[in-house]
């Protein structure tokens, strides 16, 4: 058996880097979640605006989507912060990953309703509606494996929390 090494001492540079690398990240990590914040309200007066615009469109459906398509990037700008909050909670392990699968999987709905929209509402050849179709496809399948993988992390931390007690 040949002995363990101790690790090299760190020099007090090292530490004195470290900790001031640190601390910048945590600056900057409040300065995204404040952009974020301010992203997300502006989004949300934006959607507030166009459902009261919902009526002036000659084609409702096209005020609706407006609507849908601003509360949608709502909901992702707050995953987002909720993955920032996660940052300075320090909870790195699974829990960090949910927040982007739920960003993933909201912005691959918004995807869907935009492409029905565009299939229901243009000028469409059946070689385009097949593209459109196969897109279609192509998106449900991956909101699909993203849900399975929610499950499985939900699933796996219940699972964790059992074992832990």
């Amino acid at each position: 058996m040949s002995p363990r090494k101790k690790p090299p001492r760190r020099s007090g540079l090292d530490i004195w880097f470290q900790e001031n690398f640190l601390r910048m990240e945590r600056i900057l990590y409040i300065l995204v979640a404040i952009g974020i914040i301010l992203a997300t309200l502006e989004v949300i007066y934006d959607g507030f605006h166009a459902l009261l615009r919902a009526f002036a469109y000659k084609d409702f459906a096209l005020g609706v989507l407006k609507v849908i398509d601003r509360f949608l990037i709502a909901l992702m700008f707050l995953e987002i912060l909720y993955t920032v909050q996660i940052v300075f909670g320090e909870e790195y392990h699974l829990q960090c990953v949910e927040p982007f699968i739920m960003v993933a999987i909201i912005a691959l709905v918004r995807r869907l309703l935009i492409l029905a929209f565009e299939i229901s509402h243009g000028e469409v050849t059946p070689e385009r509606v097949k593209l459109y179709m196969l897109e279609m496809a192509l998106v449900g399948a991956l909101i699909l494996a993203l849900v399975g993988a929610t499950i499985m992390l939900r699933k796996m931390r219940r699972e964790e929390r059992k074992h832990a007690s």
